[in-house]
């Protein structure tokens, strides 16, 4: 009896060792194909529109047209294209700030927002810039301004 215990025991080990190793090709072979697919598609890229609209400090919008980023890009990595952008990671809110685009800083009154173009108006982004991924043939804005919640 016990001999036949341990053949039983042997057996059983060694289908479960063929299991883990059909279970771990399965997911090698996934992972390869995933590579490919990442590789192939890799330096793929989107147009959109953004604006920064600094009428509240200066008088002047510049809109910067036909934008051309990488599929996946976020808004802020997006603005960091086309200006300079001071941000600060609050944890809190998994989330970036923005203090600056191109040299203008925020005060006690007025922030910088951004809004995307939605159905034929505009809407505050509906989370933090960092956490925005975009679209190809967006349209978005950033206004320097005192926020008006609604």
């Amino acid at each position: 009896m016990h001999k036949r215990t341990l053949v039983i025991f042997c057996l059983g080990w060694l289908a479960s060792l063929i299991l883990a190793g059909c279970v771990a090709g399965y997911y090698y072979m996934n992972f390869q194909n995933l590579n490919q697919i990442l590789e192939k598609y890799k330096g793929c890229v989107m147009r959109f529109n953004i604006c920064i609209d600094y009428k509240e400090w200066n008088g002047t919008v510049v809109w910067y047209n036909d934008t051309i980023v990488p599929f996946g890009c976020n808004l802020l990595e997006a603005t960091e294209k086309v200006a300079t952008v001071n941000s600060t990671y609050w944890p809190a809110y998994q989330a970036s700030f923005v203090n600056a685009i191109n040299g203008v800083w925020k005060d006690n009154s007025y922030f910088w927002m951004w809004y995307r173009w939605i159905n034929d108006r505009w809407e505050y982004g509906p989370c933090g810039a960092d956490l925005y991924i975009l679209s190809d043939g967006e349209i978005l804005m950033w206004r320097y301004e005192i926020p008006n919640y609604f």
